[in-house]
This record gives structure tokens, C-alpha cells and sequence, in this order.
């Protein structure tokens, strides 16, 4: 940076330009482009042999500039012109102006991009080193036309100023355009990210309550995901949560994903009359919670519960989480509905109860109803399957494992035609790729049934 090999040949550029010096242009080029890969391929090659190649701060400086980039080029570039023509401390100018806008960074950045794979930093690098270049050979011409230099001190003329200019501004005007688009985003992502730590702060940062340890935030297609940590001394209740949402929903106009770590942690704001007590030796008496605190802690350990039971049993619909207290030194009784055509088994469930246990640090014992996974399936008018049935069964389509690992009952009665038997077994098979010896189909009991139902089971093949 301080050194700055590619300073004299980019003023040389801006000369060549002023004066229309084509020879002096082409030496100078020649020199920039000669280097410039001479940088590239050193800097990629270190890199392939360096044991280090996470981005670093100084790094990912460089890969985004914006228009305030262009500006300190500009103005440097002016002042490193403006010494080069007086003589007056040009040294100590020069290398100020080469710290400003540097050009060898970025290019090791080029490099690194290379070395790495990662493309898209090579290329942020290149445009700060290309926007440094073009600013700096324009300002320098500009410089030297206003102090007196002409295209008549230049051996050939094959392009006149004018023409000269608006080759270099253009190319000025066009490299802008990213550089705007870079700082509009920037500023839309500060003052995202300034509207969300506001709300955050304002519903989380609550005096010997709850305290926000951190948060992060990224576009997900149209909607904005948000996840936060935060530290407290009881479960925040569902309802807050929905009330966070809500504001963050419409200050930002987007929808939003919230997702909210709770980490209990005990109040420093001890009593004084428990702390004396404790220190006395003598036995302090436990404030009983009130049936607001019950109720909001028991909504936390449900709520918690039911996304571990849906993670565990992903795809399969988990609803009804429900939290029973049972007598003292007895374990929480915790049910839930879990909507799958065959039966947990107790090595399942043990280790179901085992994971909550952990996630919760609570002793448990839980229970599971089982409903059928898919509702009777409907049909249109034509015969097709419904809208409905056809969104129920792409479910399917996220089994573990597979379709092929599974049976496909269809239980129908003696009202349903073949025709709605027979479309919705071609549906199965070539639409969601279920092999055909897996499907079959059987009648339900007489009396069984009191409608035209029909029925899909998905079974595993081993049950």
C-alpha cells in the first residue's frame, strides 16, 4: 500500500490522456496490465499454500465498495496530481494519497477470490481497484489540463480531447452504477437492521426480567427470517412472541419469521430478607409463584416441547401439546396428538422422553394419541382429485427415507366408484412416484363406514 508500484503508471495514463500521447498510453497500459496479473496470480498462489483461508476483516473491506469509494478516489487523485505539478511535498502527498487509494489490496483480494473459489470477493475486489483507476486517471488529466498541459506537447494526436474525455467519463458514469446500487443496499440494510434491534430492545430489555444476548437476520426469499437470543427469568409467553412479530411485520412491510431462544437464567435481584437469611444459615422462605407465573411457565415448556416433538417427528403433524402437573417429586405429564398411521414404539418413545427431558430439564413422562396422517381424500367435480387432497398428499413426497420405504392402503367403502379409486391410485404412482406394488386396496367392513370415504394409509413397509 505504501509503496504503491502502479501510482506512476496510473498518473502516466492520466498524462498520456491529456496530452494525447498514444505511446506513452500504450507503455503505461502495459506496465498497469503487466502488473496487475503479476499481483493476481502471486496472491492466488500464495493462497493455495497458505493453511489460512477464512476471510478476514481487511478482506471483506474491500469486496463492497459504493460511491463514497469513488469520491475519496477522486479527490485523492486530484491532490496527488496537484503535488506531482507544484513539487510541493510531493512525497509526503504521494504516500497519502497511496494509502487513500490503494490498488494493490484490492487486487490481493482478486487473488484470494481466485486461490479460494470464491469468486464473487474477486470480483468486489476488481471493481474497487477498477474504480480507484478510472477515478484517478480522470481527475489526473483533468488536473493537468488546468495546469497548462496540451495535446501539442504530445509527438502523435489520434483522438481529440473531447473525445477523450467522453471515452473516460462514460466509463466513469457506467462503473457508478453498481457503486449507487452497492450503497442503496447498504443503507436499506442499516436501517433494516436499526427498525429490528428497536423493537427487539423494546419488548426483550426488561429490568431484572429478560435481556437480549444477540440476534441476526437475512432476506429469505420474500420474507425476512429473525432470530434472537435472549436471557430471562420465565418463558416468554406465546402472545408476546405473536406481539413482536406483529410490529416487526409492519414496520419493515414484509412478512416475518421469528424464532426465539429463551435461555432461563436466575434474577440478580435477590431479596434482601433471602440473602440475609442464606447467610445466616437460617432457612429462607420460597415465595410461591402466582398462577400468572404457572401459567406463563407452563405455556413456555408446551411450546418448546411441541417444536422438539416436531422436529423429531418431521413430517408427521404434532398438535395438542398439553402440560400436566402431578404431585410433588413426580414427573411432568406431557401429551400431545401425533398424527401417523402406525404406532410409536417404547423404544421410540423412550427416547422421545429422553431427548424432552434434556431439552426441557424437566423429568417427564410422555404420552402420544395417534390420529390417522391424511384426511379422506376428496374429489372435484370431474373426478380429479381436489385441491385439497392434492396439497394433504405432498407430504408424501417428504417421507424419510423415501416413498419407496413404505405401504399405501387405500380403505374404501361400497359407495366409492372405481373411477376415484382409480385416480387416485394414478396419482400415487405417476405423479408422486410411488411404486405400484406398494399401493393396494381394501374394503372397509360393512357398517364401518357411514359416508363414501375413501381413505389413504401410509404405512411403513416393516410395520
Amino acid at each position: 500500500m505504501l509503496i504503491s508500484p502502479l501510482m506512476g503508471p496510473i498518473i502516466s495514463s492520466g498524462l498520456a490522456l491529456t496530452i494525447g500521447d498514444l505511446a506513452l498510453a500504450r507503455r503505461a497500459f502495459r506496465t498497469i496490465a503487466f502488473s496487475v496479473g503479476l499481483t493476481i496470480l502471486v496472491t492466488a498462489f500464495v493462497t493455495l499454500l497458505s493453511p489460512l483461508k477464512e476471510p478476514t476483516s481487511e478482506i471483506l473491506a474491500r469486496v463492497r465498495p459504493n460511491i463514497y469509494d469513488l469520491f475519496v478516489a477522486m479527490l485523492s487523485g486530484i491532490v496527488g496530481a496537484v503535488a506531482l505539478c507544484t513539487k510541493r511535498n510531493y512525497l509526503i502527498t504521494a504516500t497519502g494519497v497511496a494509502v487513500a487509494t490503494a490498488v494493490i489490496p484490492p487486487l490481493s483480494v482478486v487473488g484470494y477470490g481466485l486461490g479460494t473459489g470464491q469468486i464473487m470477493l474477486g470480483l468486489g475486489g476488481f471493481l474497487l481497484f477498477f474504480t480507484n483507476f478510472v477515478a484517478i486517471v480522470l481527475t489526473s488529466d483533468l488536473v493537468f489540463f488546468i495546469m497548462g498541459f496540451r495535446t501539442s506537447h504530445g509527438q502523435t494526436i489520434q483522438y481529440s480531447q473531447k473525445k477523450r474525455l467522453l471515452m473516460i467519463g462514460g466509463l466513469l458514469a457506467l462503473i457508478s452504477i453498481p457503486l449507487v446500487y452497492t450503497l442503496v443496499v447498504d443503507i436499506q440494510k442499516v436501517n433494516t437492521k436499526k427498525r429490528i434491534e428497536r423493537v427487539l430492545k423494546k419488548h426483550l430489555n426488561q429490568e431484572d426480567r429478560s435481556r437480549m444476548t444477540g440476534y441476526t437476520f437475512k432476506q429469505v426469499k420474500e420474507r425476512m427470517d429473525v432470530r434472537v437470543s435472549v436471557n430471562t427469568t420465565q418463558y416468554l409467553a406465546k402472545p408476546a412472541e405473536q406481539a413482536m412479530e406483529d410490529e416487526l411485520r409492519e414496520g419493515l412491510g414484509k412478512p416475518i419469521d421469528l424464532h426465539l431462544e429463551q435461555l432461563l437464567v436466575a434474577s440478580a435481584a435477590l431479596p434482601d430478607r433471602q440473602e440475609h437469611g442464606l447467610l445466616d444459615g437460617a432457612k429462607s422462605a420460597t415465595r410461591e409463584d402466582t398462577a400468572t407465573e404457572i401459567s406463563t411457565k407452563a405455556s413456555g415448556l408446551a411450546v418448546k416441547a411441541e417444536q422438539q416433538l416436531a422436529a423429531a417427528l418431521h413430517p408427521f403433524p404434532v398438535t395438542g401439546v398439553r402440560l400436566g402437573f402431578a404431585p410433588r417429586r413426580q414427573p411432568l405429564l406431557l401429551t400431545a396428538v401425533l398424527q401417523r398411521d402406525w404406532p410409536v414404539s417404547d423404544d421410540e418413545l423412550l427416547l422421545l422422553s429422553r431427548q424432552l427431558e434434556r431439552s426441557l430439564e424437566q423429568p417427564l413422562t410422555l404420552q402420544l394419541e395417534m390420529q390417522p396422517l391424511l384426511s379422506p381424500v376428496s374429489f372435484a367435480d370431474d373426478g380429479t382429485l381436489s385441491a385439497e387432497s392434492i396439497a394433504a398428499l405432498e407430504l408424501i413426497k417428504r417421507l424419510p427415507g423415501g416413498v419407496q420405504g413404505y405401504r399405501y392402503r387405500i380403505e374404501a367403502s361400497g359407495r366409492n366408484s372405481r373411477r376415484e379409486i382409480a385416480a387416485l391410485t394414478r396419482y400415487l404412482t405417476e405423479t408422486l412416484q410411488v411404486p405400484e406394488q406398494a399401493v393396494t386396496v381394501q374394503q372397509a367392513g360393512r357398517g364401518k363406514r357411514n359416508s363414501a370415504e375413501l381413505v389413504l394409509q401410509v404405512v411403513r413397509s416393516a410395520s
